[in-house]
């Protein structure tokens, strides 16, 4: 109970403002929405290169989420999803 009491105990600290800090999430007149990653982040002008990369952020997504679809199939079956095959050892799956 330790741990959560001190997850706890830090999110009512944000929430009540005892960490204050320079807001610059949305709303913020300098920024543009979803400026959330700082210095280092990139904005791409290319209109190219900007459809490309959201294009790959879809095609990752969609993966992701065919991959989780396989393991719980896998799990459905009665086959473990992360060792198919019987485990790490090689060992056959049990019948």
């Amino acid at each position: 109970t330790a741990g959560w009491l001190q997850i706890m105990l830090t999110t009512c600290m944000m929430e009540t403002g005892y960490f204050i800090f320079e807001y610059q999430g949305y709303g913020a007149l300098d920024k543009e929405p979803g400026d959330i990653g700082g210095e280092g982040w990139i904005r791409y002008d290319d209109a190219s290169t900007k459809t490309f990369k959201l294009n790959v952020e879809r095609q990752n997504g969609r993966a992701a989420m065919l991959g989780v679809t396989g393991c719980l199939v896998h799990e459905l079956l009665g086959v473990n999803a992360l060792y198919p095959t019987g485990g790490p050892g090689g060992a056959a799956p049990p019948a």
